[in-house]
């Protein structure tokens, strides 16, 4: 009945997924195929808070990682249980007389001495072969029981790495939870991005089509020569193979994404701007603060704890099984400190993208600013008839481009911000 209802949950598992599971095949119907269809949300529109809560609920990894837990935790009660339930080998020992002395004068009245001389010979012989046996069953119950010692310890030290394996997947979820919103926050900035990449090179291009259409109106006045049409063409033709490559890859990063999160895929989803990016410089925590609450070093931590308990709990039978066991220690304190050096290097390394980011931003201000002071120049002198309509136009493009590229420098000191802050939580990566 046990193992009846263990199926049935593990098949219920299995169909609460999705809506359909099927479960042939065409070309051998001994193979099952289960694919799943499932059940997409139509949106328009989406933002990073709709996206992140998604992203969250839908994870296939933080599901497979609470399957993982309470597979431990079940099979450490079952070895537990199964502790309780076994019982040593029991034997009363026990003795014959065996001697002629002994049975002539037994001292228990269930035993009468015996007198015929006959009889003692025979007694004495049965008995010398019955508690040889008795002994023999005595060694044998013995051999048992330190079998079974052995197992209750090989169970106890399973039961208790189980336990540390529970723990180590708790920190594996928070840490799982951490990277998933670190990878999301990534991936939708990258298509925002791309969007407006997008947006600039289809203005540039419109941009591009005039200077064309000019070139060729000077030169069908002998004004400009054929090499100035053709020249405007090859950029153009160049400009729109660069926009198709990034419309195909914008468009899969938007079916990827809307893979991740369960939702239908549109070409025309909205993808809100992320809330005003506050850009201020990176707040750094020390590297020690940062490697006690690390979750890989609390994971290493408790492997450490794990071989300590198993010296002092694990039955060994020579020296070299308490070798391993110091072998052992020493193997888990190597790798701590070996995670202690590379989390360091991933701290710094963190930091030091991040104040670049910081850096590149003030720079793309900086230059956007400067180009916005030439605009400025630019309408002035159109106004004032120095420059015509299409050169102000050319100009515009170049603050736009500066904009775009002040906008990318944002993005991407957003995603390495929130890269440094989380190892604030303990996700060092």
């Amino acid at each position: 009945m046990k193992k009846t209802l263990i199926s049935l949950s593990a098949a219920l598992l299995l169909l609460s997924s999705s809506a359909y599971v099927y479960a042939d095949s065409l070309l051998d119907p001994d193979q099952h195929v289960y694919v799943n269809e499932d059940v997409l949300e139509t949106v328009s529109s989406i933002n990073l808070d709709f996206v992140l809560d998604k992203a969250l609920k839908d994870s296939h990894n933080l599901s497979l990682l609470a399957l993982k837990y309470a597979a431990q935790g079940s099979k450490k009660s079952d070895l537990e249980q199964q502790m309780d339930n076994m019982s040593s080998a029991s034997f009363a020992p026990g003795h014959l007389p065996s001697t002629p002395e002994e049975v002539t004068n037994t001292g228990n009245p269930l035993l009468p001495n015996l007198t015929e001389p006959t009889d003692i010979a025979w007694t004495v012989m049965q008995n010398n072969a019955m508690n040889q046996m008795i002994q023999g069953m005595g060694a044998l119950a013995g051999g048992m029981n330190t079998i079974i010692a052995a197992q209750r310890a090989q169970m106890s030290t399973a039961a208790h790495q189980l336990g540390t394996d529970q723990r180590n997947s708790l920190l594996q979820t928070d840490e799982a939870k951490a990277g998933i919103r670190l990878q999301t926050i990534a991936q939708y900035v990258q298509l925002l991005g791309q969007k407006k990449q997008l947006a600039f090179m289809n203005e540039y291009e419109g941009v591009m089509e005039k200077e064309l259409l000019r070139a060729t109106l000077l030169s069908q006045q002998g004004l400009a020569s054929s090499e100035d049409v053709l020249t405007a063409q090859k950029a153009i033709n160049k400009q729109k193979d660069d926009t198709t490559i990034l419309l195909n890859n914008y468009r899969l990063g938007l079916v990827q994404l809307s893979t991740d999160i369960g939702i239908s895929y549109d070409p025309n989803l909205i993808l809100q701007d992320i809330d005003p990016i506050s850009v201020q410089p990176i707040a750094e925590t020390d590297t020690l603060t940062l490697l006690k609450s690390s979750y890989q070093m609390k994971s290493s931590g408790n492997n450490i704890d794990e071989a300590v308990w198993e010296t002092d709990h694990t039955v060994t039978q020579n020296t070299y099984g308490e070798t391993y066991l110091g072998v052992n220690v020493a193997i888990n304190g190597q790798k701590n400190e070996q995670m202690q050096l590379d989390l360091t290097k991933k701290i710094q390394s963190t930091y030091n993208d991040a104040k670049n980011a910081y850096t590149a931003v003030l720079t793309e201000q900086r230059n956007l600013t400067d180009v916005q002071a030439d605009m400025k120049k630019m309408k002035f002198r159109y106004e004032a008839g120095v420059i015509s309509k299409h050169d102000l136009n050319k100009f515009q493009i170049k603050v736009d481009q500066n904009e775009t590229t002040l906008a990318a420098a944002k993005l991407k000191y957003y995603v390495l911000n929130e890269k440094a802050k989380a190892m604030d939580t303990g996700f060092i990566q």
